[in-house]
């Protein structure tokens, strides 16, 4: 790579993604032997041994639980609930990273005011291509597919692996935004559908450019509508415009 060159946090995502699986891969072939010094990798593949990881994390924690959040889950979310409430009142800080498709769960969106009450900190990004906690600087659980969610998840410990997964997290946190506190009143009726189009072309990361192609509108038209959509759902960015239009369940 070129000094002074760019780097893609995404990028640095699915790199990440990808030496993790390999190491998923070199751990099923040894089975039981250590890929990294000190058993510092263990890889997990039933959903009870992850809950009981995941329990034991969050209660070894003194400083702050990390994670990067999407759909399956193991367990009902609901579940995990009165742990994490009961850490944030020991003052451990949570940081949560969400992807776009909690907006499709009602169980998880009926979740979060509570939880960001008590102090939870959440973000969301457009899209989120694995699920990561981070207890402390100390050890992660990392979930490799997308299919089952107890399939193939990585316990790992001090490393330089966790090191990356750390600075993973927070060059996407400086990404995300931030949760938006509106109400889900599901109030659609000046919405028209090409502005519902606009919105979810916005919460996927398209530009003005793309919105204009795929609806076959023209340039001033899509700039004139992306503004008075921003201004009308009070937006800084597209991508708060479409996930504070997802959190109104106007698309």
């Amino acid at each position: 790579m070129a000094d002074g060159a760019v780097v893609d946090p995404l990028d640095e995502l699915d790199a990440q993604v990808a030496r993790l699986r390999l190491v998923a891969d070199e751990l099923r072939e040894a089975r039981g032997k250590p890929v990294l010094d000190g058993n510092q990798v263990e890889l997990i593949e039933d959903g009870l041994t992850l809950l009981r990881a995941y329990e034991e994390m969050q209660c070894s924690c003194r400083v702050q639980v990390r994670a990067l959040d999407r759909p399956p889950y193991s367990a009902p979310p609901a579940a995990q609930q009165k742990l994490e409430l009961d850490r944030l009142a020991d003052g451990l800080v949570y940081r949560a990273i969400y992807g776009f498709e909690v907006f499709e769960s009602d169980e998880v969106m009926a979740l979060l005011p509570e939880l960001r009450a008590a102090g939870e900190v959440s973000r969301v990004l457009p899209q989120m291509p694995m699920k990561m906690v981070l207890g402390d600087d100390n050890m992660a659980l990392v979930a490799l597919t997308k299919r089952a969610p107890a399939e193939s998840h990585l316990l790992i410990r001090s490393s330089g692996l966790l090191d990356g997964l750390i600075a993973m997290f927070e060059m996407l946190w400086g990404l995300a935004v931030p949760m938006p506190e509106l109400e889900a009143n599901g109030d659609v009726t000046e919405l028209r559908a090409p502005d519902r189009d606009i919105l979810m072309l916005l919460a996927g990361g398209a530009t003005d450019d793309m919105i204009s192609r795929r609806l076959r509108i023209s340039p001033r038209t899509t700039q004139r509508r992306v503004r008075a959509l921003m201004d009308a759902l009070g937006a800084q960015t597209r991508f708060q415009a479409g996930v504070q239009a997802a959190r109104r369940r106007w698309i």
